[in-house]
C-alpha cells in the first residue's frame, strides 16, 4: 500500500471506518458496536499525544517510517506486508471473524469534510493466539 500527505494536516482530525465483511462473495456492512467496525473516531490526534511528548513512534511505525502524531506532515508513505496480531475473540463472534474484509479509512477534518482516504482490502486468519491480517 503507497500513498502521500499532500500538505501538512491540521491537529484536529476525525477517522471514518466503513468495514465491509465479504460472506461468500457478498459485502457486508459492518456496524460500529463498542468502538469497533464502521465508527468515527473523534480528535485523534488527542489519543496520539502520548507520542508526541515521546518525540518517538511505536517500532512497528517506525520500521516503515510512518508518522504516528500530530501534525501529520507531507511526504510519502508505503507500507508492504504489515502484520498486526489482534486479542483472541472468544465465542460466537470469533467464529464470525475469519474472512476477506475490506476497509475505507476516510481523514475528516473538524468540520467533517473528508480530506483524503485509503481503500483496502485483507483477510483475517486465526492463530493459536488471536487473529492476524495482513495489508
Amino acid at each position: 500500500m503507497a500513498g502521500n500527505i499532500s500538505y501538512t494536516l491540521p491537529r484536529r482530525l476525525s477517522i471514518k471506518l466503513e468495514v465491509t465483511k465479504y460472506w461468500i462473495g457478498i459485502p457486508i456492512m459492518v456496524p460500529c458496536f463498542d468502538k469497533v467496525g464502521s465508527c468515527t473516531y473523534e480528535n485523534i490526534c488527542s489519543n496520539l499525544e502520548v507520542y508526541e511528548r515521546r518525540k518517538r513512534c511505536p517500532k512497528r511505525i517506525r520500521k516503515y517510517k510512518l508518522p504516528c502524531y500530530c501534525p501529520f506532515q507531507a511526504g510519502e508513505f508505503r507500507v508492504k506486508d504489515l502484520a498486526i496480531n489482534i486479542p483472541k475473540i472468544g465465542g460466537y463472534a470469533g467464529a464470525l471473524v475469519k474472512g476477506d474484509y475490506g476497509v475505507v479509512v476516510k481523514l475528516l477534518d473538524e468540520n467533517y469534510d473528508e480530506l483524503g482516504c485509503v481503500d483496502m482490502k485483507f483477510s483475517m486468519k486465526k492463530r493459536h493466539r488471536g487473529w492476524l491480517f495482513r495489508i
